[in-house]
């Protein structure tokens, strides 16, 4: 970006604009189903549903050949009728367990790098977990008017978060997408589940993913749609890989600052402003935050935040599954994307 050229306002800490009466800063604001959601609900009934493989407390529902959980279902439908879209949105999309916090935190940093420079004491992912600086959209779409308002206020550019497949938020904004090799992803998954359910066995999760009845599953095609509008539009889709963003994490977000219309100028590299993103926004240095060991995701994932940071590392499933297990996952990999472009190393 040129010195010359205005600072863009946004992307600001949505929860830094938090409005509602219950507490400012609470981890679990109220979150009832509006009335004007009755229709949805009812669309929801008559949907195909399954249990979520070794989890019986979560009931998924295919909706437009996804499997959703069910209390996202509303929200599905919601961002698809109401959600107005802005030609500079950046929608940070993914599969669970694909990197998504680390790119998110990395992305506000970014874009945020002249409200908040990331070498800053008081910069906001100091005291606020990542899922905090931006809207996730399902939450946002089950919480209410007051929180579509908020997120209509935001001022532009705004940078929002969706697990949602690309044909449901197929828009004019920009999408930032990040996949991860899927037995990694797997094992990761396992483990972010069972510190809720502890009784689930990686078993249970590998069948859930590998038949296709997982979050936001297939996981083949959520990945396809995204990487074939990669391919045909990639000013407007970023397709990138987790074990890439850890080999190089520098590069990466390069490229992601270019992508989102705001790249690093030459005083801003020869500052270290880059480094200093990745510095601020190292999984290393995310984990070691207070208010990333305490409190709990949200309101739709009760998960605790400490889980969304483990080992963060590439091919730690060798450390988890049998030869078999991954013979399995390969085969559906190998299966699913054959003659696709898209494949996992």
């Amino acid at each position: 970006m040129a010195s010359n050229s205005p600072a863009p306002v946004g992307p600001v800490p949505f929860l830094d604009t938090e409005k509602d009466d219950h507490q400012v800063g609470s981890d679990v604001p109220p979150f009832p189903l509006p009335d004007d959601h009755e229709h949805e609900v009812v669309v929801v009934s008559e949907l195909p549903s399954k249990l979520l493989a070794g989890i019986p407390q979560i009931s998924l529902r295919r909706y437009q050949g996804f499997w959703l959980p069910e209390s996202w279902v509303p929200a599905a439908v919601s961002i698809q009728r109401r959600f107005k879209p802005r030609p500079d949105d950046v929608i940070i999309s993914s599969l669970p367990k694909c990197g998504t916090t680390w790119l998110v935190a990395l992305a506000f940093a970014t874009m945020a790098r002249h409200a908040y420079p990331p070498s800053g004491a008081d910069h906001p992912l100091l005291r606020l977990n990542p899922h905090q600086c931006i809207p996730f959209l399902e939450g946002v779409f089950l919480g209410g008017r007051g929180r579509e308002e908020r997120l209509e206020a935001l001022p532009s550019p705004r940078l929002v978060n969706t697990h949602m497949p690309h044909a449901m938020i197929a828009c004019c904004s920009r999408v930032v997408y990040i996949c991860r090799e899927p037995k990694d992803m797997v094992v990761s998954m396992w483990h972010y589940l069972r510190t809720v359910h502890p009784q689930l066995s990686l078993q249970d999760t590998l069948d859930s993913v590998c038949g296709g009845a997982s979050r936001c599953g297939p996981f083949w095609d959520h990945a396809l749609g995204y990487w074939r509008a990669s391919v045909a539009t990639p000013d407007r889709v970023l397709f990138l890989r987790y074990e890439e963003l850890l080999r190089d994490p520098a590069g990466n977000v390069r490229r992601l600052a270019q992508f989102v219309g705001q790249p690093f100028s030459p005083a801003e590299e020869e500052a270290g402003v880059l480094g200093d993103v990745v510095r601020l926004c190292s999984l290393d240095n995310l984990r070691s935050l207070e208010v990333n060991k305490t409190g709990i995701v949200g309101p739709l994932l009760k998960t605790p935040r400490k889980a969304l940071f483990r080992k963060g590392v590439v091919g730690d499933w060798v450390n988890h599954m049998t030869p078999e297990m991954a013979r399995l996952m390969d085969d559906v990999v190998a299966h699913k994307l054959r003659d696709t472009g898209l494949h996992f190393k």
